[in-house]
Parts: C-alpha cells; structure tokens; sequence
C-alpha cells in the first residue's frame, strides 16, 4: 500500500495538468489585426483632406471657387464641395462637380430662388460668378460629394446624389446603387436632439457597407461626446464590421475652416477627379483609402496649424503594435484607448509608441491610439483585436 502512495501522485498531477492544458488550448488565441497592415510605408505620402464644406449655395462666406482656393492654400490635396442637398436646385443640377464646370452650373442656377434662403437668386447670394477650377493644374483630387439629410445628416461621396429620402435606408441604398461611400456627420446632434442610440447606428452599418465611419470631430469640437461614442459603435461591431474615424470641418465660413484633416495614405500621389473629362489620377486610391481606413485623423490645437509629425510605419505582428513617428520631438505623449462595456465608458489602458497584447484587458475588441504634441493630436484608426478559429 506504501508503494502505491506515488503511483497515485503522479496519476492525479497528470490528470490535473491535463485538465490545465485542455483549458488553455480551449480558450481562444487573441490577435490584433491592423488597418495599415498592408501599406507600403516606404512609398506612403500624407495628403490632407476635407469632405465637408459649404460651397456657398446658401448662408455661406465663400463661393465654391473660393472655397477650393482657400482649402489649396492651406495645404489639403484632396476636397469634396458638399453642399447641402436642400440649398441644390436638383431640378437643374446635381452635385457642385466637376470643378471644371462651375462657370457653366453658375449661369444654370443664378437666376434660380432658393427657398432656404428666403427665395433669394443663387446670384444674389453669389460673391461674384463661379470660376472653373482644374484639379490637375492645382495638384488636387477633386471628389463629387453632397451633405445629404438622409434625415440624420450624412456625408455623400463619388456619387451624385443631391437629394436625400425620406428615410436613412433609402437614402443609404441610393448610395450604394451609385456606388458611392457614406459616413454619419455630427452624430451627437442626432444623439441630443433625436435620443438616437448606438444600437441604430449599429443597425445601420450591419444594413449597408456604404457607411465607412462617423465623424468624431466637427469643427474645433462641437460635440465632445462624439469620440466616446464611436468607441462604444467600434466596440459593439467589432471587426468583423470596421467602421472608421473621421474629422470634419464642415465649413460655412473662415472661422469654420482649417480645424480637421483626415489625412490619406497614398502611394505615388496624382491629382485628378472621377469625372469623365479628367484624368482619373488618384481618386480611385482615395476612394479605398477610405474603404479600407487607410487614413488617420490630424486634429490641430489651432486653426491651420498643419501637421507637426506623421506616423511613418506601423510595425506590427500578430501580439505587438509599434508606431513609428518622424518627429518625435514634437510629440508629448502616446495614449492608448478602448471601450470598457462595463463601465459605457472609454478608457485609457497604455501610454508609450508601441503596445502588447498583455497591456490590453480581455473585455477590449480594438484599441486605438492618440499621439498627442503641442500642435495637435494624430487619431489612428482602430485597431482590431481577433479571435482566430
């Protein structure tokens, strides 16, 4: 019986580290999956964006030739003018597209009333007839777009749609006959005004692969709450549906100008328009870029401040991310952030340019990061965490 004291031992461990082992391999594997995970980085060029701006069809400072002058001034390669769609006389015209033609949509529409505008001319409300503009010759890419109410208001591009619908699924699906991208602008009005919950926007993205994102920046910052409530959409998604960030100045006047850049990562930048009378040149790329979250969000602390760095490289592997910043003097801190579902709330859980998948709780299914300097803040995209079968 004494001899058989070990025997018995050595069976139970066995059997309890079997148990242990089985339940670990049982658990699944996490893994972090990156939006930036197939650039080029070495040919990767930064090229600031805007695709929400008036151009000057209603109670707006500057004409659409105007507008795009001041947004080439300020450095932007690519600019959608995204009219509102109740201040477009859709009888007459679309979209203010192309840039070639704005001479001719002004003789069209100038002696037309707007009602919004208290039934004034297009001409009267004119600083003076449009201008055409070419793309090419100013190294930019033009992209069609329109402000539609869809009624929730959205960002409307590479389609022509003018007119939104009577409701957000039929106005979504024109969009994606036309083959065009959506994003949610401002949700945080819909948010006060309308009690809209994330779960209707989580309805809405699962409904239509149109909608790439919403909008966490609207001017400077006109709805703070915009930033945690992405993070609860992102979060309940997951990545099996990546819904991606953006900024938005959506300008009416100078003061409204210069607050956002999305900034899109290209290869081998040239400009053009999807127009059938301009070249193509880079549109089409801008287009995925946006698709796939190819973009990050420059956030200046001042009006025009352009970008003090760039990320440069992601250097990532299936349990690490590492950025790779140009100008790391200029930068003060890098945060990490997630949604923690139990307290609704994002959080903070890593400083520092890279992170681990150590560093980050069970409960997240993205983090994102903030790299934050005295000229302004880089928003990246999320970044996945997955469950690989």
């Amino acid at each position: 019986m004494r001899k058989s004291k070990p025997t018995t031992l050595l069976v139970v461990s066995i059997c309890v580290c079997t148990l242990f082992v089985t339940a670990c391999q049982q658990q699944p594997e996490r893994m972090f999956w990156s939006p930036y995970q197939d650039l080029n980085w070495e040919n990767i060029g930064h090229y600031d964006s805007e695709f929400h701006t008036h151009p000057g069809l209603g109670n707006e400072q500057y004409d659409p030739h105007q507008t795009i002058d001041r947004y080439h001034e300020e450095g932007y390669h690519i600019l959608a003018l995204a009219g509102h769609d109740y201040d477009i006389p859709s009888d007459y015209i679309s979209t203010i597209y192309p840039w070639t033609q704005l001479a001719d949509i002004y003789e069209i529409i100038k002696d037309i009333e707007n009602p919004t505008e208290d039934y004034k001319t297009y001409d009267e409300m004119a600083n003076e007839p449009f201008e055409n503009r070419d793309p090419v010759a100013l190294n930019m890419v033009s992209v069609q777009g329109c402000e539609v109410s869809a009624p929730h208001h959205i960002v409307s591009l590479f389609n022509p749609l003018s007119q939104g619908a009577e409701t957000e699924d039929e106005t979504f699906q024109t969009i994606q006959d036309y083959d065009g991208l959506a994003y949610f602008a401002h949700p945080g009005r819909y948010v006060e005004r309308w009690d809209l919950t994330a779960d209707w926007y989580v309805d809405h993205y699962r409904n239509y692969n149109v909608l790439i994102g919403q909008s966490i920046y609207n001017r400077e910052n006109r709805y703070p709450e915009d930033r945690p409530f992405y993070d609860k959409i992102v979060h309940i998604l997951g990545h099996e549906r990546p819904v991606w960030l953006f900024g938005e100045d959506d300008m009416h006047y100078e003061k409204t100008l210069g607050w956002n850049r999305d900034v899109i990562l290209l290869e081998n930048f040239r400009p053009g328009s999807m127009h059938p009378d301009i070249p193509d040149g880079s549109a089409p790329d801008v287009k995925n870029a946006l698709i796939n979250g190819h973009t990050y969000l420059w956030k200046p602390s001042g009006q025009y401040n352009k970008r003090a760095f760039n990320i440069v490289n992601v250097q990532f592997s299936k349990y690490d991310i590492m950025l790779i910043i140009d100008q790391m003097d200029e930068v003060n801190e890098i945060i990490w952030n997630t949604h923690n579902p139990a307290s609704d709330k994002t959080e903070a859980i890593h400083t520092g340019s890279s992170i681990s998948l150590s560093d980050v709780p069970e409960f997240s299914k993205f983090v994102r990061a903030e790299i934050k300097g005295d000229k302004g803040t880089i928003y990246t995209q999320p970044f996945y965490i997955i469950h690989p079968e």
